[in-house]
């Protein structure tokens, strides 16, 4: 079978392919994620001047492409989510501006069960308005 990954050039790697912006962070969006989360620690539920959000939830973080130009568009729908990996930085407070850089971070192989499998690794790293790493979120699909 041919190596589903062969055709993406692996000068992609590391290049930004979107940096997105988000609207000031609101209390009501931290409760509603915390709440969805089933979070009981009053930190993330309780408005006021010690609330903070969750510390995954820069994961909700929308951004317009999934993959840099040049990742064939049918490979994904064939690839499956193999997990994320989450480095969780500083709180995010009610007024942050959210920044998410994304990068195209890994490609590699190795060898399971069922035979070689090929992993492509995108890099979401976000920041505050300051500047301060909130997270960095390396999205894994697996290919057969």
């Amino acid at each position: 079978m041919a190596d589903p990954l062969a055709d993406i050039d692996r000068a992609l790697l590391g290049q930004v392919f979107e940096q997105s912006i988000s609207k000031p962070v609101t209390a009501e969006q931290m409760i509603r994620y915390a709440q969805a989360c089933g979070e009981t620690d009053p930190r993330y539920l309780e408005d006021g001047p010690d609330l903070v959000a969750n510390p995954t939830f820069a994961v909700t973080l929308r951004r317009e492409k999934f993959v840099p130009e040049g990742v064939p568009r049918d490979l994904i729908y064939r690839g499956m989510d193999a997990g994320k990996d989450v480095e969780i930085g500083v709180h995010v407070r009610p007024g942050d501006v959210l920044t998410g850089v994304s990068t195209l971070h890994d490609i590699y192989e190795k060898t399971g069960r069922s035979g070689k499998l090929t992993f492509l690794v995108l890099r979401l790293v976000v920041e505050n308005q300051r500047g301060e790493m909130v997270a960095v979120i390396d999205q894994k699909m697996m290919f057969r």
